[in-house]
């Protein structure tokens, strides 16, 4: 009895075992394309302020959490199908690789910009930036996305979400280097000295005068 019981047990463990691995390899992957353009409405319907409807906005390349200098083909599709969301909702928009983390705030609350970053923000003479970072985890991946007004340099709305991990997400979560150049490690203004600096800057989130007026707002 004793000898069969001894057989019995580790036959049951590799059973539960295995119906454990089934379950970690059977995680489905979602419509990421869904999923972008519902972030899209929810960072939309939750702007603290008015964004023109021919405003421009840059989107930048989502990145690796722990390395803001790394990114993916997850984190660059996923942006560009929110840029796509945003475009679609009548805005002008241009993609970036910006090594910035919007969720870290320096010099007393003020978001940095290295020299580079705020070469390109002014010379498209944006009104407001979206960005964020991904968290990869064991069954999901954790995205966080933020919109700054980069004039006030005040975050106008935020949304959380997660992906599951299922066999597509993990192969584009596969890392690569962001594009553009390292931040320089040199003192680097703020967004409102960078604001101050635009000629635009005394008109929060205003449309550049080149461009028509805007025919409607949110």
């Amino acid at each position: 009895m004793l000898k069969k019981a001894t057989i019995i047990i580790p036959a049951l463990m590799l059973t539960l075992s295995g119906c454990s691995w089934n379950r970690y390899q059977d995680v489905k992957d979602t419509d990421l394309i869904e999923v972008s353009q519902d972030a899209t409405c929810e960072l939309r319907e939750k702007l603290a302020r008015i964004v023109p409807h021919n405003s421009l906005i840059v989107v930048s390349t989502l990145l690796n959490v722990d390395n803001l200098n790394q990114t993916s083909a997850f984190g660059r599709i996923v942006s560009d199908q929110i840029a796509s969301a945003f475009h679609d909702a009548g805005h002008e928009i241009i993609g970036m690789e910006l090594p910035i983390d919007l969720f870290i705030l320096k010099d007393g609350g003020e978001l940095a910009l290295s020299d580079e970053t705020k070469a390109q923000l002014r010379k498209h003479q944006a009104a407001v930036l979206v960005g964020g970072v991904y968290a990869p985890g064991k069954k999901n991946t954790y995205v966080s996305l933020r919109v700054v007004d980069l004039f006030s340099k005040r975050v106008i709305s935020t949304y959380d979400f997660s992906v599951p991990m299922g066999p597509d997400a993990r192969l584009l979560l596969e890392p690569r280097p962001v594009a553009t150049k390292t931040p320089t490690t040199e003192p680097t203004e703020t967004l409102d000295e960078a604001a101050k600096a635009s000629p635009d800057a005394e008109a929060p989130l205003a449309t550049p005068t080149e461009r028509k007026k805007p025919e409607e707002e949110f």
